[in-house]
């Protein structure tokens, strides 16, 4: 990751904690990486580890904005070469809560029950740790999408779990490492749970959405 991409992030992070309504996402978990390798090499279908961080911001109980910090590292199975590589990524993501939608279709939901549809572009950075490949770097354009189901515990402490897919725009590597001759458009598929800290006191659990009953 370069010096432009750190300070980005530490600038929107600086922009952001002046915000009113602002969480801490912190969660680990595994990754499977698409079948985009060259000849001899494949992934063990899970992969472990996967660690993501970020900082989202709540507008309303409804609808807000996330950057984050995703961290994959991946490697071979029996019957592969052997090879290890870490992709790493950073994405700005709106975030917009399902719950009061399942409520005006009737569907009844614990309180404390948020069910978040996510999506947004970002960059993904790709470093392949084995030979003869380990000096072979890269990085591409991704878009990332997905679905996590946040629990509060407290007003200000949730857990999640979210499932996730972020795809390469042209990327320049098969996942292995090996240059390829034209650019293709992979995945890369995580799951993630963890925890949801509020840096302020705001409950945005603990308002029932109105019944049109």
């Amino acid at each position: 990751m370069n010096k432009f991409n750190i300070t980005l992030i530490l600038l929107l992070f600086v922009s952001m904690v002046s915000a009113q309504t602002l969480t801490l996402d912190l969660g680990v978990g595994i990754n499977s990486p698409s079948d985009d390798f060259s000849t001899g090499y494949k992934a063990k279908g899970i992969n472990g580890l996967t660690v993501d961080a970020g900082v989202r911001y709540m507008f309303m109980k409804k609808l807000g904005v996330k950057v984050d910090l995703g961290f994959n590292r991946y490697g071979a199975d029996d019957s592969s070469i052997d090879f290890k590589a870490n992709l790493t990524r950073v994405n700005a993501q709106l975030y917009y809560n399902l719950w009061d939608n399942l409520y005006d279709i009737q569907i009844r939901l614990p309180e404390r029950l948020a069910i978040f549809v996510h999506a947004g572009p970002g960059m993904s950075f790709m470093k392949p740790l084995s030979e003869p490949f380990n000096n072979d770097k890269s990085s591409n354009f991704n878009v990332l999408g997905g679905l996590a189901v946040h629990y509060g515990i407290t007003d200000r402490i949730a857990v999640f779990a979210d499932a996730s897919n972020f795809f390469n725009l042209g990327q320049k590597q098969h996942y292995e490492g090996a240059e390829l001759t034209d650019k293709i458009n992979a995945s890369m598929f995580n799951l993630t749970f963890g925890v949801t800290i509020s840096i302020n006191s705001d409950c945005y659990y603990c308002q029932e959405p109105e019944m049109g009953l």
